[in-house]
């Protein structure tokens, strides 16, 4: 916080009038964060608006430094997050996922964006040849895919399928 206050030029103690402390402050930086999400009006068919709200929350990660760091520290309590939580949930529903293990799929899907992200910000600072060299000594057959929305896209497919299974 102290941090911060130099930053903006002010008194910690002018931020602690806003702003309780350190967790409120991971709350609001992921609220106005979430603000850039944009969620489809309507869910006509759940598992596309799914997949449209995930690849939304990953270029929204991508695009917004520490963001991973700060969404795994804040707790989704601020209007936008619960807007997003409850339409993830209500998709989640439509999809056919049991009002019992909403919740849970909610928060494997948001865990394996955030996951995914970190690996990918990390896979970015490797050069192709380097990706190629790590691919064989992990095996020749396996092909390291530095096609990072594929490989995405591919994960959720996997995971969405598995939600469906009780």
């Amino acid at each position: 916080m102290r941090l911060l206050a130099r930053e903006l030029n002010i008194k910690a103690a002018s931020l602690y009038w806003h702003i309780k402390n350190k967790q409120d402050l991971y709350n609001l930086i992921a609220e106005y964060i979430t603000q850039e999400i944009s969620l489809p009006e309507k869910i006509d068919n759940p598992k596309e608006a799914l997949i449209a709200v995930a690849l939304e929350f990953r270029r929204v990660l991508l695009k917004t430094r520490d963001a991973v760091d700060i969404y795994a520290q804040s707790i989704p309590t601020t209007p936008r997050r619960i807007e997003t939580i409850k339409f993830v949930l209500s998709a989640l529903t439509k999809y056919g996922v049991s009002d019992k293990y909403c919740i849970t799929a909610g928060n494997l899907l948001n865990n394996y964006i955030l996951s995914f992200v970190a690996d990918e910000i990390r896979m970015r600072q490797i050069s192709p040849e380097e990706a190629k060299r790590l691919g064989l000594i992990w095996g020749e057959q396996y092909e390291f895919n530095l096609d990072f929305e594929q490989q995405f896209l591919y994960g959720l497919r996997v995971l969405l399928a598995g939600l469906l299974v009780e």
